[in-house]
């Protein structure tokens, strides 16, 4: 039995979930499998969907059922590729994805020894055998293995339409003392992806750079994670796809960025995310900066609703014009 506390009382909580409020919006907490809770979620319903799931065995959070150890690349592309099918479920007709996610080499010299000082993280690979370091693969050694774009290729297949591969250069990543003999990795990819073809967007809350994101890395956060999101890669995921008082979800939630995010800019959001510790300490935060625990039923009437600015968000694909149009009336001036 978890016990939540806040400035007035002592919650007692047993649930997998935990709903919370503040003047600015509601967010939800999930302690679970993310396609299993995923699937409790309504359809058609978040108009940002913003994740970056664990890397391919790039570490270890010792949970039974844990995304990124699978036997094989294939095995784990389709396990991301079923989550994101009820990912597609939920988003929004006119919702965008996006989705983080990094890459990671073929060894196959064996299982590596002595430690790594720099990420302590990734010293799980002294204690188990990696499938990326047995031998035996189709590609060389050393080579890099595209698992990014395998995924993203799968969910093109799926039914997904592929927009952009966004470059976060990350500039504060670690440097890689074994890599002799190519460049340190300094970016990873972002793919904005939408389930239809023509969906809301808001071009303005783009930075300069386009499609190129300069944002160093933050460390020291609220929450304990090796992995966390930089809030303003959030930030600009979250104004780009999502109205005043829209929806955010992110079923690989982690350290609670983008619950944080969302609630800062006025958006609701659900987390979700396996880990037990995740939870409580997103919990924790979140009570932490003022949000007071509610009934889950307040969250779900929330997302029933259609946000107040929908329609006057100049997002909003009904409020585009097209290039040489003369400005006409439009819902924004209703």
């Amino acid at each position: 039995m978890k016990q939540y506390s806040d400035a007035n009382s002592r919650l007692v909580h047993t649930s997998n979930r935990v709903a919370l409020a503040s003047d600015k919006g509601v967010v939800g907490m999930m302690n679970d499998d993310a396609l299993e809770s995923l699937k409790q979620l309504p359809s058609d319903t978040f108009h940002t969907v913003v994740t970056s799931p664990p890397y391919y065995w790039a570490r270890d959070y010792e949970i039974e059922g844990q995304v990124g150890h699978e036997d094989t690349v294939e095995q784990y592309v389709d396990v991301l590729a079923t989550i994101f099918d009820e990912v597609k479920r939920v988003l929004h007709p006119e919702g965008v994805f996006y989705l983080n996610i990094g890459d990671t080499y073929y060894s196959g010299n064996g299982q590596p020894h002595g430690s790594d000082p720099r990420s302590p993280s990734r010293n799980f690979m002294r204690r188990k055998l990696r499938p990326v370091d047995r031998s035996g693969w189709d590609i060389p050694k050393k080579s890099l293995i595209g698992v990014p774009w395998k995924v993203a290729f799968a969910l093109q297949k799926r039914g997904w339409t592929l927009r952009s591969d966004i470059v976060w250069n990350r500039l504060n990543a670690f440097v890689e003392p074994t890599a002799r003999d190519r460049p340190y990795r300094q970016y990873e990819h972002v793919f904005l992806l939408s389930k239809n073809r023509f969906y809301s967007y808001d071009r303005s809350a783009l930075a300069d750079g386009e499609d190129v994101w300069t944002i160093p890395i933050e460390r020291g956060n609220h929450v304990d994670h090796s992995a966390a999101f930089p809030k303003e890669l959030v930030r600009r995921c979250v104004l780009t796809g999502a109205p005043p008082g829209g929806f955010i979800l992110d079923p690989f939630v982690g350290s609670g960025t983008t619950l944080e995010v969302a609630l800062e800019l006025g958006r609701n959001a659900v987390g979700i995310d396996l880990c037990s510790g995740y939870f409580q300490d997103v919990v924790q935060m979140l009570l932490k900066k003022g949000c007071k625990v509610v009934e889950w039923q307040v969250l779900d009437a929330t997302l029933a609703e259609t946000p107040r600015e929908w329609k006057r968000w100049r997002g909003n694909k009904a409020n585009f014009r097209k290039p040489g149009q003369t400005k006409q009336k439009s819902l924004l001036l209703d």
